[in-house]
């Protein structure tokens, strides 16, 4: 077939700048690449480092790039949110949508895949018949919007990360084709090529790490952890390391929210340092020193591609039990904790219970129905006919 491919419209693929979803179209396309599947144009995002990037020698997977950074193209953004109103998304990322079907009409198309941009589908119904599969990465097909039933009838197929998700949209209880295709890993991602030593971010070798890996906002739960770990001053010897900013590779902002977190890290001394942004093929680098992974997310995450990341890794995991996250869990040692009660208390005693009995929560592994080679097969197998 020849598809086009909507990316998010934020992050450039290939997946320069990090992003879950960016990172996961990347193993899509590295997987047509490599058995001449189908021919794919991904329309995406510009930025410098693509220039020069293995993925773009493919002879299979195209590549269109959307300069969204000029001075023009933002005044032109800007003008275009003047008017149009009441859009699905915010008027940057429907102008981003404007520019890329520019390009994507002028081909003749047998599908199109929206990734985790389900409200694209509305007008690429009303100006083609082509069909439209979207593939859901957060929770963007529920009752609250206004869109939402638009979006389901002007789909053919939705790929949902986990059961949570197809679960939230067949509750709609509107007709809709969901198939449930999980994230997929690296089966190689613990084998950190190049491990950060503890000594080198002022960690001791029988300090108790656990490690905190996600964007500093508020939903993460991450101001509950620090808040977890001011309770537990009677254990100096717990400590922190927080991967990751507010804003992807370009979290250098600062705001009351981050502000707030280091205030809090000022009482807790030596016991946390932040790495600030990661790039993802560092990420194993950091996780190898860590005796935990805590995901103590506040809202419904979709799938927890977290967890399974500290799974690999063979950490055991403290994470809300909601959403996705149970999915990536199952047979695994960990503990779940109430999304619905306090988090900083629980979160202390997931800490203190497993430092206390390391052998009990000891060997995790990647589960075969997440490795990035199972993920490309059923998403492949899930857009046929």
């Amino acid at each position: 077939m020849k598809i086009a491919i909507l990316t998010s419209g934020i992050l450039p693929v290939p997946a320069v700048q990090g992003g879950a979803v960016e990172n996961l179209t990347d193993i899509l396309l590295a997987y047509n690449d490599q058995h001449h599947l189908h021919d794919i144009t991904v329309f995406s995002v510009y930025h410098p480092d693509i220039e020069g990037h293995q993925a773009l020698q493919s002879k299979v997977n195209h590549y269109i790039f959307i300069h969204t950074s000029s001075l023009w193209y933002r005044l032109r953004a800007k003008l275009y949110g003047c008017l149009h109103r009441n859009e699905c998304y915010y008027y940057a990322l429907e102008f981003f949508f404007e520019q890329a079907y520019k390009r994507l009409s002028r081909q003749h198309y047998d599908l199109i895949i929206l990734e985790n941009r389900p409200g694209f589908a509305i007008k690429l119904a009303q100006r083609l018949s082509t069909p439209i599969v979207s593939h859901i990465h957060t929770n963007q097909v529920h009752e609250p919007i206004p869109q939402t039933f638009d979006i389901i009838k002007s789909t053919h197929r939705f790929l949902a990360v986990s059961q949570y998700i197809r679960d939230e949209i067949l509750s709609l209880g509107r007709p809709a084709d969901v198939r449930i295709v999980y994230n997929g890993l690296d089966p190689d991602f613990s084998q950190a090529p190049h491990p950060v030593r503890r000594s080198a971010l002022g960690f001791g070798e029988d300090d108790f790490l656990a490690v905190f890996c996600g964007r500093l906002v508020p939903g993460k739960g991450i101001k509950e952890l620090l808040q977890a770990l001011l309770m537990l001053q009677n254990h100096p010897d717990i400590k922190l390391l927080v991967i990751g900013s507010s804003d992807f590779a370009n979290g250098t902002n600062q705001n009351d929210y981050i502000r707030e977190l280091h205030e809090m890290v000022s009482a807790l001394g030596q016991r946390v340092v932040f790495t600030g942004y990661v790039p993802y093929a560092d990420i194993p680098n950091y996780l190898s020193m860590a005796n935990v992974s805590v995901v103590p997310s506040r809202i419904k995450e979709a799938f927890g591609m977290t967890c399974i990341e500290a799974c690999a890794m063979g950490l055991p995991v403290i994470a809300t039990n909601d959403g996705g996250i149970p999915e990536t869990l199952v047979g695994q040692k960990h503990i779940l904790i109430d999304r619905g009660k306090p988090l900083p208390d629980q979160i202390a005693d997931a800490l203190l219970r497993i430092k206390e009995h390391p052998d009990t929560y000891a060997g995790n592994d990647l589960p075969p129905l997440f490795y990035k080679e199972t993920f490309a097969k059923t998403f492949y197998q899930a857009i046929e006919n």
